[in-house]
């Protein structure tokens, strides 16, 4: 019990945590303001019809109040909408941090889920949700924040501070990895159980290369379609990955291959498939030391100035 409290609860850098709060905070408000527009999502859907309308369980939890089943009307949604996104910008620049991240939490999961209350699901954004949860309810606005500005007026280095630590600071960051490691898990056992190793034949993703190349207008799409071996061993260098990178969670040092691998892999993917991993491509923040960083960074600087020429 005492190693688990000690993994869980060591003391950790704040300002990880914040550098966090805010690359999570500004993902998710970019998905909600621009790349999904969620705004005009759910103006679209407020006309369809209420046979289309099968609300998921936790679109009823939040109505409740209300009767089971009970379908929000737009204006209802959009109020919804701003406060998000009132809470996202607050959340943002850490004003009233953990109010401010638990009304953002929630007014996510509420707008997502009433879009995907007309059965069009997706995966990438639910971890988000889980994110801003787990930040809501740690110190990620200790410093990094205008809450920690009001509280340190007098003394403006402790807003910037890389060495405050707390035993509450560290958890949602391990959480957020071993996260990874169950999505990763999860996408091989799927790929694995509904074909098998035939799922790294390249032929699959050559035609999606192909299709979705041409449906969404990519051009490296459909140039890489035409490379049938390259596209079999990439198949089998992603479930190789994805198989093993609770290592980058266990060894930190192997964070240098599978970080930069990971980054490369959602971002290939957006690029030749238009999938969006957004989200996932900025969680990869919690696997960066940014106090370590900063630390170096600025103890390189400081020996430059004082060399000679």
């Amino acid at each position: 019990m005492n190693t688990w409290h000690r993994y869980w609860f060591a003391p950790a850098p704040c300002f990880d945590l914040a550098v966090v709060r805010i690359v999570v905070c500004a993902v998710q408000l970019f998905w909600v303001l621009v790349y999904n527009d969620q705004y005009h999502g759910i103006q679209e859907r407020a006309v369809y019809d209420d046979t289309l309308f099968q609300p998921l369980i936790i679109m009823n939890v939040f109505h409740l109040p209300f009767g089971w089943g009970f379908r929000p009307d737009l204006e209802i949604l959009q109020i919804v909408f701003f406060i998000a996104v009132a809470a996202g910008v607050l959340s943002l620049i850490g004003l009233l941090t953990n109010f401010s991240l638990l009304i953002f939490a929630a007014t996510s999961v509420y707008l997502q889920a009433y879009i995907y209350s007309f059965g069009d699901f997706h995966h990438p954004e639910a971890v988000m949700m889980i994110a801003l949860s787990a930040l809501a309810i740690s110190p990620s606005g200790r410093v990094l924040s205008v809450d920690a500005w009001l509280r340190h007026r007098a003394e403006r280095q402790k807003i910037w501070a890389i060495d405050v630590q707390s035993e509450f600071a560290g958890w949602p960051i391990k959480l957020l990895q071993w996260f990874f490691v169950l999505m990763y898990l999860s996408a091989v056992w799927s790929k694995l159980s509904a074909s098998g190793l035939d799922w790294a034949n390249g032929y699959t993703l050559q035609y999606y290369l192909a299709r979705d190349g041409l449906r969404w207008g990519s051009s490296l799409g459909v140039w890489l379609a035409q490379f049938h071996t390259f596209i079999m061993l990439s198949q089998i260098g992603v479930l190789l990955f994805q198989a093993t990178f609770s290592l980058a969670v266990v060894f930190p040092k192997l964070r240098w291959i599978y970080v930069p691998i990971g980054l490369c892999l959602h971002t290939g993917i957006f690029l030749a498939l238009r999938a969006p991993f957004f989200s996932w491509i900025g969680l990869y923040a919690v696997f960066i030391p940014w106090s370590e960083a900063v630390r170096r960074i600025a103890a390189y600087l400081n020996t430059s100035v004082r060399s000679p020429v």
